[in-house]
Protein backbone atom coordinates (compact mmCIF):
# COMPACT_ATOMS: atom_id res chain seq x y z
CA UNK A 1 0.00 0.00 0.00
CA UNK A 2 2.70 2.32 1.02
CA UNK A 3 4.43 1.72 -2.53
CA UNK A 4 1.41 2.35 -4.29
CA UNK A 5 1.09 5.60 -2.31
CA UNK A 6 4.80 6.72 -3.25
CA UNK A 7 4.48 5.57 -6.94
CA UNK A 8 1.27 8.16 -6.78
CA UNK A 9 3.20 11.27 -5.40
CA UNK A 10 5.85 10.50 -7.46
CA UNK A 11 3.26 10.71 -10.59
CA UNK A 12 2.24 13.70 -9.27
CA UNK A 13 5.06 15.55 -9.02
CA UNK A 14 6.23 14.63 -12.67
CA UNK A 15 2.56 15.94 -14.03
CA UNK A 16 3.43 18.74 -11.85
CA UNK A 17 7.04 19.54 -13.61
CA UNK A 18 5.61 19.16 -17.18
CA UNK A 19 2.42 21.69 -16.25
CA UNK A 20 5.06 23.94 -14.60
CA UNK A 21 7.37 23.79 -18.00
CA UNK A 22 4.04 23.66 -20.50
CA UNK A 23 2.77 27.12 -18.87
CA UNK A 24 6.23 28.49 -18.73
CA UNK A 25 6.63 27.76 -22.45
CA UNK A 26 3.20 28.75 -23.15
CA UNK A 27 3.67 32.39 -21.90
CA UNK A 28 6.74 32.66 -23.02
CA UNK A 29 5.01 31.56 -27.01
CA UNK A 30 2.72 33.93 -25.99
CA UNK A 31 4.98 36.96 -25.68
CA UNK A 32 6.84 36.40 -28.45
CA UNK A 33 3.80 35.82 -30.20
CA UNK A 34 2.63 39.29 -29.22
CA UNK A 35 5.77 40.82 -29.63
CA UNK A 36 5.62 39.41 -33.74
CA UNK A 37 2.21 41.20 -34.04
CA UNK A 38 3.09 44.10 -32.56
CA UNK A 39 6.33 44.66 -35.22
CA UNK A 40 3.94 43.56 -37.94
CA UNK A 41 0.89 45.80 -37.10
CA UNK A 42 3.66 48.66 -36.94
CA UNK A 43 5.27 47.89 -40.13
CA UNK A 44 3.75 49.89 -42.91
CA UNK A 45 1.95 48.06 -45.71
CA UNK A 46 0.91 45.18 -43.27
CA UNK A 47 -2.27 44.19 -42.14
CA UNK A 48 -3.68 41.25 -39.82
CA UNK A 49 -5.71 39.15 -41.33
CA UNK A 50 -9.35 38.97 -39.42
CA UNK A 51 -8.23 41.26 -37.20
CA UNK A 52 -11.58 42.68 -34.85
CA UNK A 53 -10.21 45.96 -35.58
CA UNK A 54 -8.83 47.77 -38.07
CA UNK A 55 -4.80 47.56 -39.42
CA UNK A 56 -4.29 50.81 -39.37
CA UNK A 57 -5.77 53.91 -37.24
CA UNK A 58 -5.59 57.53 -38.21
CA UNK A 59 -2.23 59.18 -35.86
CA UNK A 60 -4.56 62.02 -35.30
CA UNK A 61 -7.96 60.32 -35.01
CA UNK A 62 -10.10 61.79 -32.57
CA UNK A 63 -13.37 60.59 -30.84
CA UNK A 64 -16.96 61.47 -30.76
CA UNK A 65 -16.12 64.33 -28.00
CA UNK A 66 -12.88 65.31 -30.06
CA UNK A 67 -10.22 63.78 -28.19
CA UNK A 68 -7.14 62.40 -29.95
CA UNK A 69 -6.86 58.37 -29.06
CA UNK A 70 -4.86 55.79 -29.22
CA UNK A 71 -4.90 51.77 -30.91
CA UNK A 72 -5.13 50.81 -27.06
CA UNK A 73 -8.22 53.14 -26.54
CA UNK A 74 -9.64 51.83 -29.48
CA UNK A 75 -9.42 48.28 -28.61
CA UNK A 76 -10.19 48.32 -24.48
CA UNK A 77 -13.60 50.05 -24.91
CA UNK A 78 -16.50 50.59 -27.10
CA UNK A 79 -19.78 53.29 -27.08
CA UNK A 80 -22.87 51.11 -27.52
CA UNK A 81 -25.16 52.55 -29.80
CA UNK A 82 -29.54 51.56 -28.88
CA UNK A 83 -30.22 53.06 -32.58
CA UNK A 84 -27.92 51.92 -35.14
CA UNK A 85 -25.45 55.31 -36.37
CA UNK A 86 -25.94 56.62 -39.77
CA UNK A 87 -22.93 58.06 -41.39
CA UNK A 88 -22.71 60.62 -44.45
CA UNK A 89 -18.96 61.35 -46.64
CA UNK A 90 -18.83 64.75 -48.46
CA UNK A 91 -17.01 67.15 -49.72
CA UNK A 92 -18.43 70.61 -50.52
CA UNK A 93 -22.03 71.88 -49.97
CA UNK A 94 -24.09 70.43 -52.22
CA UNK A 95 -27.64 72.25 -52.16
CA UNK A 96 -28.98 68.46 -51.54
CA UNK A 97 -27.53 67.73 -48.51
CA UNK A 98 -30.80 69.52 -47.17
CA UNK A 99 -32.90 66.57 -47.90
CA UNK A 100 -30.55 63.62 -47.35
CA UNK A 101 -30.27 64.37 -44.29
CA UNK A 102 -33.41 65.90 -43.34
CA UNK A 103 -35.13 62.56 -44.70
CA UNK A 104 -32.77 60.50 -42.66
CA UNK A 105 -33.02 62.49 -39.25
CA UNK A 106 -37.01 61.92 -39.96
CA UNK A 107 -37.54 58.15 -40.68
CA UNK A 108 -34.77 57.54 -37.68
CA UNK A 109 -34.63 60.43 -35.01
CA UNK A 110 -33.10 58.33 -32.16
CA UNK A 111 -29.93 57.72 -34.38
CA UNK A 112 -26.95 59.57 -34.03
CA UNK A 113 -26.54 60.62 -37.99
CA UNK A 114 -22.44 61.61 -38.63
CA UNK A 115 -21.57 63.84 -41.44
CA UNK A 116 -17.46 63.13 -42.12
CA UNK A 117 -17.00 66.68 -44.43
CA UNK A 118 -15.04 70.17 -45.25
CA UNK A 119 -15.86 73.30 -43.64
CA UNK A 120 -18.11 74.40 -46.25
CA UNK A 121 -20.79 71.58 -44.92
CA UNK A 122 -20.39 72.46 -41.00
CA UNK A 123 -23.88 73.92 -40.52
CA UNK A 124 -26.54 71.32 -40.59
CA UNK A 125 -28.09 71.05 -37.08
CA UNK A 126 -29.85 67.53 -37.86
CA UNK A 127 -26.41 65.68 -38.08
CA UNK A 128 -23.10 65.71 -36.09
CA UNK A 129 -20.27 67.30 -38.05
CA UNK A 130 -16.64 65.92 -38.28
CA UNK A 131 -13.90 66.62 -40.58
CA UNK A 132 -12.91 64.34 -43.18
CA UNK A 133 -9.11 64.99 -42.58
CA UNK A 134 -9.05 63.62 -39.23
CA UNK A 135 -9.41 60.16 -40.82
CA UNK A 136 -7.68 60.57 -43.84
CA UNK A 137 -4.41 58.60 -42.63
CA UNK A 138 -5.95 55.59 -44.71
CA UNK A 139 -7.27 57.28 -47.78
CA UNK A 140 -3.68 59.36 -48.21
CA UNK A 141 -1.86 55.56 -48.35
CA UNK A 142 -4.17 54.39 -50.72
CA UNK A 143 -3.93 57.99 -53.04
CA UNK A 144 -0.28 56.63 -52.94
CA UNK A 145 -0.81 53.21 -55.33
CA UNK A 146 -4.02 54.81 -57.27
CA UNK A 147 -4.02 54.21 -60.92
CA UNK A 148 -6.74 55.88 -62.73
CA UNK A 149 -8.79 53.86 -65.53
CA UNK A 150 -11.27 55.58 -66.33
CA UNK A 151 -13.18 58.56 -68.76
CA UNK A 152 -14.49 60.24 -65.33
CA UNK A 153 -12.42 62.71 -63.51
CA UNK A 154 -9.55 60.91 -61.26
CA UNK A 155 -10.26 63.40 -58.36
CA UNK A 156 -13.74 61.90 -58.54
CA UNK A 157 -12.79 58.25 -58.51
CA UNK A 158 -10.44 58.63 -56.26
CA UNK A 159 -12.29 59.97 -54.21
CA UNK A 160 -15.14 57.08 -54.18
CA UNK A 161 -12.21 54.61 -53.37
CA UNK A 162 -11.06 56.90 -50.29
CA UNK A 163 -13.76 56.65 -49.10
CA UNK A 164 -14.26 53.53 -47.69
CA UNK A 165 -10.86 54.10 -45.94
CA UNK A 166 -12.03 57.07 -44.19
CA UNK A 167 -15.62 55.97 -42.91
CA UNK A 168 -13.29 52.78 -41.57
CA UNK A 169 -10.53 54.89 -39.71
CA UNK A 170 -13.79 57.23 -38.59
CA UNK A 171 -15.49 53.46 -36.84
CA UNK A 172 -12.36 52.61 -35.71
CA UNK A 173 -11.31 55.48 -34.04
CA UNK A 174 -14.89 56.02 -32.27
CA UNK A 175 -15.09 52.53 -31.50
CA UNK A 176 -17.98 52.17 -33.45
CA UNK A 177 -18.36 48.39 -34.97
CA UNK A 178 -22.07 48.65 -36.93
CA UNK A 179 -23.20 51.72 -38.98
CA UNK A 180 -25.31 52.08 -41.81
CA UNK A 181 -23.36 54.51 -44.73
CA UNK A 182 -25.81 56.14 -47.04
CA UNK A 183 -24.69 58.13 -50.31
CA UNK A 184 -25.34 61.81 -49.93
CA UNK A 185 -27.79 61.44 -52.66
CA UNK A 186 -30.20 59.44 -50.95
CA UNK A 187 -33.34 60.02 -49.25
CA UNK A 188 -33.99 57.15 -46.22
CA UNK A 189 -37.59 56.10 -45.42
CA UNK A 190 -37.19 53.36 -43.08
CA UNK A 191 -36.13 52.73 -39.50
CA UNK A 192 -32.93 51.01 -40.00
CA UNK A 193 -32.09 49.86 -36.34
CA UNK A 194 -35.26 47.74 -36.95
CA UNK A 195 -34.32 46.90 -40.63
CA UNK A 196 -30.42 46.07 -40.40
CA UNK A 197 -31.28 42.12 -38.41
CA UNK A 198 -32.35 41.24 -41.81
CA UNK A 199 -29.01 41.35 -42.93
CA UNK A 200 -27.26 40.95 -39.57
CA UNK A 201 -25.52 37.48 -41.27
CA UNK A 202 -23.56 39.47 -43.53
CA UNK A 203 -19.96 41.63 -43.07
CA UNK A 204 -22.17 44.44 -45.13
CA UNK A 205 -24.43 45.18 -47.92
CA UNK A 206 -24.18 45.94 -51.59
CA UNK A 207 -26.97 47.16 -53.83
CA UNK A 208 -27.55 45.92 -57.32
CA UNK A 209 -24.14 43.46 -56.46
CA UNK A 210 -21.43 46.62 -56.89
CA UNK A 211 -23.25 50.17 -55.20
CA UNK A 212 -22.02 50.97 -52.05
CA UNK A 213 -25.37 53.83 -51.56
CA UNK A 214 -26.89 51.51 -48.82
CA UNK A 215 -24.03 50.06 -47.01
CA UNK A 216 -25.06 48.24 -43.72
CA UNK A 217 -22.35 47.06 -41.89
CA UNK A 218 -22.35 44.42 -39.26
CA UNK A 219 -18.48 44.15 -38.75
CA UNK A 220 -15.72 46.18 -38.65
CA UNK A 221 -13.38 43.79 -39.58
CA UNK A 222 -15.41 42.98 -42.39
CA UNK A 223 -14.45 46.79 -43.77
CA UNK A 224 -11.18 46.34 -42.65
CA UNK A 225 -10.75 43.48 -45.58
CA UNK A 226 -12.23 44.86 -48.30
CA UNK A 227 -9.61 47.99 -47.70
CA UNK A 228 -6.79 45.55 -47.68
CA UNK A 229 -8.44 43.93 -50.92
CA UNK A 230 -7.81 47.19 -52.57
CA UNK A 231 -4.47 47.95 -51.20
CA UNK A 232 -3.65 44.75 -52.73
CA UNK A 233 -5.56 45.13 -55.65
CA UNK A 234 -3.12 48.10 -56.24
CA UNK A 235 -0.12 47.25 -55.25
CA UNK A 236 0.03 44.22 -57.42
CA UNK A 237 -0.95 41.26 -54.46
CA UNK A 238 -4.24 40.61 -56.52
CA UNK A 239 -2.60 40.19 -60.51
CA UNK A 240 -5.78 37.78 -61.36
CA UNK A 241 -8.35 40.50 -59.99
CA UNK A 242 -6.41 43.82 -61.43
CA UNK A 243 -6.09 42.29 -64.86
CA UNK A 244 -9.97 41.97 -64.89
CA UNK A 245 -10.57 45.08 -63.33
CA UNK A 246 -8.08 46.60 -66.26
CA UNK A 247 -10.35 44.44 -68.92
CA UNK A 248 -13.31 45.86 -67.69
CA UNK A 249 -12.02 49.41 -68.81
CA UNK A 250 -10.69 48.16 -71.83
CA UNK A 251 -14.07 46.69 -73.10
CA UNK A 252 -15.88 49.76 -72.18
CA UNK A 253 -13.46 51.66 -74.04
CA UNK A 254 -13.44 49.11 -77.23
CA UNK A 255 -17.75 49.80 -77.71
CA UNK A 256 -17.55 53.46 -76.77
CA UNK A 257 -18.91 53.73 -73.29
CA UNK A 258 -18.21 55.76 -70.88
CA UNK A 259 -16.77 55.10 -66.87
CA UNK A 260 -14.18 52.28 -66.46
CA UNK A 261 -12.90 51.44 -62.90
CA UNK A 262 -14.56 52.57 -59.99
CA UNK A 263 -15.15 51.64 -56.54
CA UNK A 264 -17.84 49.81 -57.93
CA UNK A 265 -16.12 47.39 -59.87
CA UNK A 266 -13.02 46.76 -56.94
CA UNK A 267 -16.47 46.02 -54.86
CA UNK A 268 -17.95 43.17 -57.63
CA UNK A 269 -14.80 41.49 -57.39
CA UNK A 270 -14.81 41.52 -53.48
CA UNK A 271 -18.20 40.15 -53.47
CA UNK A 272 -17.80 37.56 -55.80
CA UNK A 273 -14.29 36.64 -53.95
CA UNK A 274 -16.60 36.82 -50.92
CA UNK A 275 -19.74 35.06 -51.79
CA UNK A 276 -22.13 34.42 -48.54
CA UNK A 277 -20.41 37.35 -46.72
CA UNK A 278 -21.94 40.48 -48.20
CA UNK A 279 -25.44 41.05 -48.73
CA UNK A 280 -28.27 42.63 -51.28
CA UNK A 281 -30.25 45.33 -50.13
CA UNK A 282 -31.73 45.78 -53.47
CA UNK A 283 -33.54 42.12 -53.16
CA UNK A 284 -36.81 42.43 -52.22
CA UNK A 285 -37.73 41.25 -48.59
CA UNK A 286 -41.12 41.04 -47.04
CA UNK A 287 -42.44 43.50 -49.32
CA UNK A 288 -40.01 46.33 -49.54
CA UNK A 289 -36.52 47.19 -51.02
CA UNK A 290 -33.38 49.56 -50.79
CA UNK A 291 -33.07 51.14 -54.58
CA UNK A 292 -29.90 51.28 -56.01
CA UNK A 293 -30.87 53.68 -58.58
CA UNK A 294 -33.76 55.69 -59.40
CA UNK A 295 -33.06 55.78 -62.93
CA UNK A 296 -33.23 52.00 -63.96
CA UNK A 297 -35.95 49.55 -63.41
CA UNK A 298 -34.11 47.36 -61.05
CA UNK A 299 -35.05 45.11 -59.68
CA UNK A 300 -37.61 45.25 -62.17
CA UNK A 301 -39.84 48.48 -61.48
CA UNK A 302 -42.29 50.11 -63.64
CA UNK A 303 -40.73 52.95 -64.99
CA UNK A 304 -42.15 56.64 -66.07
CA UNK A 305 -40.31 59.61 -67.75
CA UNK A 306 -37.42 57.84 -67.78
CA UNK A 307 -37.69 57.14 -63.86
CA UNK A 308 -39.09 54.44 -61.49
CA UNK A 309 -42.85 55.19 -61.31
CA UNK A 310 -43.82 56.20 -57.50
CA UNK A 311 -46.68 56.22 -55.71
CA UNK A 312 -47.66 57.61 -51.89
CA UNK A 313 -48.89 55.68 -49.21
CA UNK A 314 -48.76 57.47 -45.83
CA UNK A 315 -45.43 59.55 -46.53
CA UNK A 316 -43.65 56.14 -48.15
CA UNK A 317 -42.95 55.74 -51.65
CA UNK A 318 -44.24 52.42 -53.52
CA UNK A 319 -43.43 51.86 -57.06
CA UNK A 320 -45.02 48.34 -58.95
CA UNK A 321 -42.89 45.28 -59.49
CA UNK A 322 -43.49 44.69 -63.29
CA UNK A 323 -43.44 41.04 -63.40
CA UNK A 324 -46.78 40.93 -60.57
CA UNK A 325 -48.01 44.44 -60.43
CA UNK A 326 -47.32 44.26 -56.44
CA UNK A 327 -46.76 47.32 -54.84
CA UNK A 328 -43.49 47.43 -53.24
CA UNK A 329 -42.32 49.72 -50.47
CA UNK A 330 -39.21 52.02 -50.89
CA UNK A 331 -36.73 52.03 -48.09
CA UNK A 332 -34.73 54.33 -49.52
CA UNK A 333 -34.40 56.30 -52.95
CA UNK A 334 -30.67 56.97 -54.42
CA UNK A 335 -30.70 59.83 -57.12
CA UNK A 336 -28.11 58.91 -58.99
CA UNK A 337 -26.52 61.50 -61.57
CA UNK A 338 -28.80 63.70 -63.18
CA UNK A 339 -31.44 62.83 -60.56
CA UNK A 340 -30.22 64.13 -57.82
CA UNK A 341 -32.38 67.39 -58.84
CA UNK A 342 -35.30 65.69 -57.92
CA UNK A 343 -34.34 64.72 -54.80
CA UNK A 344 -36.38 68.09 -53.01
CA UNK A 345 -39.62 66.68 -54.48
CA UNK A 346 -39.59 63.15 -52.97
CA UNK A 347 -38.12 64.47 -49.54
CA UNK A 348 -40.92 64.23 -46.94
CA UNK A 349 -39.09 65.33 -43.69
CA UNK A 350 -40.84 69.00 -42.52
CA UNK A 351 -38.29 71.52 -44.17
CA UNK A 352 -40.59 74.02 -45.45
CA UNK A 353 -39.27 73.33 -49.28
CA UNK A 354 -42.74 74.63 -51.48
CA UNK A 355 -42.34 71.55 -54.30
CA UNK A 356 -43.27 68.57 -51.83
CA UNK A 357 -45.45 66.84 -54.08
CA UNK A 358 -49.09 65.66 -52.71
CA UNK A 359 -48.27 62.38 -51.20
CA UNK A 360 -51.19 60.27 -52.14
CA UNK A 361 -51.08 59.82 -55.90
CA UNK A 362 -48.32 59.56 -58.29
CA UNK A 363 -45.37 61.71 -58.52
CA UNK A 364 -45.99 64.03 -61.66
CA UNK A 365 -42.99 65.85 -63.98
Amino acid sequence: MMNFARRVVNRLKIVLNVFARTSFSVSLASFELSQKVSKLAATPGRTIKDSAAPSSIAANARDLEGNKISYADNAQRRPVFPFIPIVFIHKSNSDYLKYSFGQARASNPNSSIFLLGDASNNKYDCVEHRSIVDYFEGASRFANLYKHFSTHGDEFELVCFQRWFILRDFLSANRIDKCLYLDSDSLLYANVTEDRRRFENFDFTLCWRTIGCVFFLNRLSGLDRFCKFLLDLYSGKEPYYYDRMIAHYATRLKHGLLGGVCDMTALELYNELNFGQVGEASQIIDGSVYDPNINMPHPGFEMENGIKKIVWKNDHPYGTFARTGEKIRFNSLHFNGHAKSLMGRYCTANLNHPQAPARNTSVSR
